[in-house]
């Protein structure tokens, strides 16, 4: 068999990955937490654009749930992050699991009260604070140095898979088995999530400080501080945070648009619109994962990075000009409606294509550039730092939708990230670290 060395990777690496039973139970795991995760996130987006339609403030209410899931991250994420690392990440992973499958099953009670609404959307996302670090952690923890670009491929991909899966499946659910139907099928799928975690080896870091939990505690805002410097200092760091900072937050705008976006461009609600505007998405996404472990052959990680966040500029941009479309200045249409979709479709595929390469390479970076003892905090930083970053532009992209239109939002978004990212690239190879 011919090997390789250096970023490339192995042909049978895949299969090693997955033929580890530990990774596979915490692939699985992350399969049914992921989906169900989606599956809610979309009828909670259907229902509150549903409970707000008609009002001058649907893109805002959107926009707020949207900020329900962000906003505990600002508040929990670099904490969780630093407590990851001195706690056993497979209870974390349990307890995180049956939490939020017992949190779900209180929309069945206040799904049309939109302020319960978004306070359980606030405590499952608070839960899952503790879960994203303690899972980022765990997986280099569970695979080889050589599988880990490949391990992270595979968790990649089962996330933007099941962002299919889950928002395609929600609106079958809800005409299957009601409007309470996502809240059971979400529970029961974290539950089962629990149970699979809850058979793996004990992930406490090997050497293990003895600092007792008060002290931790008292001690959390020194190594939240201490954190920050070590990423600011650090290129291999700083570098790919900002990445997935910037594409994660961009992904937030679209979702808090996405039922607005879908009324405007096509003509239909998003729950009728997933073959245009969801099913692509995935598509996209899942390609990515599958076509990183090639381009990792020729390119570094660091321009797939630098090259996708200028595709991802571009396409927003299109994306925002796309309802020119549909009526000239007299209000005859300039397209028909299949070419509208076939357009509109192709763009949403480069732009989840390009943020599952972004992601998968930067949080590759992130892992390789961390220890077993710094992981956790790393991680929980960069879901603090996402989430602050989009917290304004969500809540602005909904109130300057509401005042103005979808597209212009989109449209102007994207020219910000296309400059951006152009300037970056431009910097990047200046400095001679493209290659």
């Amino acid at each position: 068999m011919k090997r390789r060395t250096g970023r490339v990777i192995e042909p049978n690496q895949a299969v090693s990955v997955i033929r580890n039973p530990n990774f596979n139970r915490l692939w699985s795991a992350q399969v049914l937490s992921q989906i169900a995760q989606n599956l809610l996130n979309f009828a909670l987006i259907i229902r509150v654009f549903q409970l707000a339609q008609g009002t001058r403030f649907a893109n805002i209410s959107v926009a707020l749930l949207i900020l329900s899931f962000g906003v505990p991250s600002i508040f929990f994420a670099a904490a969780a992050g630093v407590y990851v690392d001195h706690w056993n990440k497979k209870a974390v992973l349990v307890v995180a699991n049956f939490l939020r499958a017992f949190l779900v099953l209180g929309y069945l009670v206040f799904e049309h009260n939109l302020g319960m609404v978004l306070l359980l959307s606030f405590l499952i996302s608070s839960t899952t604070q503790f879960f994203a670090p303690a899972e980022a952690a765990a997986i280099p923890a569970l695979v080889t140095p050589k599988q880990l670009l490949r391990a992270n491929s595979l968790f990649i991909f089962t996330l933007y898979a099941s962002f299919i899966v889950g928002y395609s499946a929600s609106a079958p659910v809800i005409a299957l088995f009601g409007d309470d139907g996502p809240y059971v099928v979400t529970s029961v799928m974290f539950l089962l999530a629990g149970m699979l975690v809850s058979w793996l080896p004990s992930l406490h870091i090997q050497e293990r400080s003895e600092v007792a939990f008060k002290q931790v505690v008292r001690l959390t805002g020194h190594e939240i501080v201490r954190n920050w410097r070590l990423i600011r200092s650090n290129h291999n760091l700083s570098f790919p945070i900002t990445q997935l900072t910037i594409t994660q937050a961009s992904l937030g705008v679209i979702l808090a648009l996405a039922p607005a976006l879908s009324v405007a461009v096509l003509g239909e609600p998003i729950q009728d619109a997933s073959h245009v505007l969801i099913i692509p998405a995935g598509i996209g996404m899942v390609l990515g994962v599958v076509l990183i472990g090639h381009l990792a052959k020729r390119y570094s990680k660091t321009r797939l990075i630098a090259v996708g966040l200028i595709a991802a500029g571009a396409g927003l941009t299109m994306l925002g000009l796309s309802r020119l479309l549909r009526h000239d200045i007299h209000g005859h249409p300039l397209a028909s409606g299949l070419v509208i979709s076939l357009l509109v479709a192709s763009l949403i595929l480069v732009l989840g294509l390009t943020n599952a390469l972004v992601s998968a390479a930067a949080q590759t970076i992130l892992q390789e550039n961390t220890t077993e003892r710094t992981r956790g905090k790393v991680f929980g930083a960069l879901n603090m730092m996402i989430n602050i970053a989009a917290t304004l532009p969500i809540f602005f992209a909904g109130v300057l939708a509401d005042l103005t239109s979808v597209n212009t939002v989109i449209g102007f978004l994207g020219a910000l990230l296309l400059v951006f990212a152009c300037a970056q690239f431009w910097w990047l190879h200046r400095q001679h670290m493209l290659a």
